[in-house]
């Protein structure tokens, strides 16, 4: 998992993590050695997260705050129950988890996120998966939450509309964090073995913060 370098995006302009290049030169071409390191590194991206192109624009990344405030939407979930978010705001920390049932990372990250729903739940945390299945598949998403013993809420994103606000590219799996106030805390893309205790820290600094 990765936080999301962002540049100019639907949350406003946020500072991209690393050194900009400084001065007129170009950059040096490549070695072979250097290129082959790079289809590797490639390709383990390409395992870590779901969906193409380049990462999505978003409010944060790592640990840096973002003074963005999260756009409100509306959506329905398996029982076909309106979910809005702007109710849950200054009640609880929402972590939004854009998924399918065809990406594999995202199988993996779903024991953890529910282990951690069901660890801080009581202290205010609210995580949300946001299915973005689309027709041919959207139909195989309450089978897939029920055998994955899924017990956090799933709203339906069958016409992208969420997706379109917070995760433009269809990255999965992809979080974004929301503080009690209403602020985006940070967003990361994908998933690996060990991100989990990443976004526990998130967790933990933002139900401690005071909205």
């Amino acid at each position: 998992m990765k936080p999301v370098p962002v540049a100019d995006g639907p949350f406003g302009a946020v500072p991209e993590h690393g050194n900009a290049p400084t001065g007129g030169r170009s950059a040096p071409k490549p070695s072979r050695g250097h290129t082959s390191i790079v289809l590797l590194v490639a390709l383990a991206a390409g395992l870590a997260a779901c969906g193409a192109g380049p990462a999505p624009p978003a409010a944060g990344g790592g640990g840096n705050r973002s003074a963005t405030v999260a756009p409100d939407f509306t959506g329905r979930d398996l029982e076909g129950k309106t979910f809005r978010l702007s109710d849950h705001l200054g009640k609880s920390v929402v972590l939004l988890d854009f998924w399918s049932t065809y990406c594999e990372p995202c199988k993996a990250e779903f024991p953890l996120l529910g282990a951690m729903y069901e660890k801080s739940r009581r202290d205010g945390l609210l995580v949300v998966g946001v299915a973005m299945d689309g027709p041919e598949t959207m139909a195989d998403v309450p089978a897939f939450v029920k055998r994955m013993g899924i017990a956090f809420p799933i709203v339906v994103d069958d016409d992208s509309h969420i997706a379109s606000i917070y995760n433009p590219k269809k990255s999965m799996p992809l979080s974004v964090l929301i503080e009690k106030a209403g602020r985006i805390a940070v967003v990361r893309e994908g998933y690996n073995p060990g991100d989990e205790k990443l976004v526990e820290a998130d967790i933990a600094k933002a139900l401690d913060r005071v909205p």
